[in-house]
């Protein structure tokens, strides 16, 4: 049975209606005032203001490596346990999480744990045995199994503790690496909670803070309160990193006008879409929009990504932990629901790669940004 992708022109026609962004006159980094090349996060000198965000199960080595080729400043890990690092059984796990390569520099490892002491500890051996650029704490994760452990979302019941970890990791690693936070807009309601947190983790000495604009209530759920980073970078000492609702360059530009934010972090935003920063970097300087990626282009990126997952994590994982971001990738054209039914529901991994292999190299060339495959 054939899979072949077909792109209609309607479709191309109502993507780059939806997609494209409006020419602005003045480039908008410039016209507020920034640098849209330059953050200093501690005593790292970023060359850019749009980061990816940590997702558990999704950024990998192979995804982090497509978004810092396309434009993101700073990639960072899924979160690693605190406890399972320091504790033998656990070291393993926790290592594959942490490895990254020297192309994803400048790359931030994040852990998470309600245990100062432990923290504490766990940073120290991050920064010595790791090596990140940066060590990010998640005091934002609304899952239940991570709020049981007194870490994630939990920590904005009880605003000091934040403090107290941030104090522990910095003393624990001699204030040589920037200790940076990720966090939420509320536990249950948009309350005074995070901006205690703020006070607590600056004077604590963290280098910067991350706000998604959504309660651990929401979850994922509902609109993105961007008030909530427009009033955290009011009361800032350290820069503040908008996330919440930015799916594309305008929203980007529209979050950084809105907020006067330090920068923006892009999750869910960029899934099966790593040429997100590089996008928004264009608009941001330029104030004009690029060009909508062609499809070929896409499979391009899935193939090389596929290829990278099994290089790192062999045949089999690296296939199955690939589908989730194929079905990002294989969307929103016509034939796109039987080329996922196909190549998500096989085992044969050298199948899957000829298969996309095949189309990428059937499909008409284009002047899309390059991809290696």
């Amino acid at each position: 049975m054939s899979v072949l992708p077909r792109e209609s022109q309607e479709s191309i026609d109502r993507t780059r209606a939806v997609s494209q962004a409006p020419e602005l006159s003045e480039a908008p980094m410039m016209a507020m005032g920034k640098s849209a090349r330059e953050l200093k996060v501690g005593n790292v000198t970023l060359n850019g203001r749009v980061f990816l965000a940590p997702m558990a199960g999704y950024t990998d080595t192979a995804f982090r490596r497509l978004a810092r080729r396309y434009g993101a400043a700073m990639v960072i890990t899924e979160m690693v346990s605190s406890r399972a690092l320091m504790n033998a059984k656990g070291q393993d796990k926790s290592a594959e999480l942490m490895e990254f390569t020297e192309p994803e520099r400048p790359v931030g490892v994040q852990l998470f744990g309600g245990d100062p002491g432990i923290m504490g500890e766990a940073a120290a051996k991050v920064a010595e045995e790791i090596k990140p650029d940066v060590i990010d704490i998640n005091f934002g994760c609304p899952v239940g199994k991570i709020l049981k452990c007194d870490a994630g979302a939990a920590i904005l019941k009880e605003p000091q503790r934040a403090g107290w970890i941030v104090k522990s990791m910095v003393e624990a690693t001699g204030g040589k690496i920037p200790i940076t936070v990720k966090t939420r807009a509320g536990y249950d309601a948009m309350d005074n909670a995070v901006f205690e947190v703020l006070e607590a983790v600056q004077e604590a000495g963290a280098s910067a803070l991350a706000i998604h604009a959504r309660t651990r209530n929401q979850m994922f759920e509902g609109k993105a309160n961007w008030e909530v980073i427009k009033n955290l970078k009011q009361k800032a000492k350290i820069p503040i990193i908008g996330n919440g609702d930015v799916k594309s360059a305008e929203d980007a530009y529209r979050l950084f006008n809105e907020t006067g934010c330090d920068g923006i972090m892009i999750g869910r935003g960029s899934m099966g879409a790593p040429w997100i920063f590089e996008e928004i970097n264009h608009y941001l300087e330029t104030g004009k929009p690029m060009g909508v990626p062609s499809l070929r282009f896409k499979i391009g990126i899935a193939l090389e990504q596929l290829k990278c997952s099994i290089e790192v994590k062999g045949p089999r994982m690296g296939l199955l932990e690939m589908r989730k971001h194929l079905t990002h990738y294989l969307k929103g054209f016509e034939g796109a629901r039987e080329m996922r039914q196909n190549l998500l529901t096989s085992d044969d991994t050298e199948w899957v790669v000829k298969t996309l292999t095949d189309i990428y190299q059937s499909m008409p060339e284009d002047n899309s940004i390059s991809v290696s495959v």
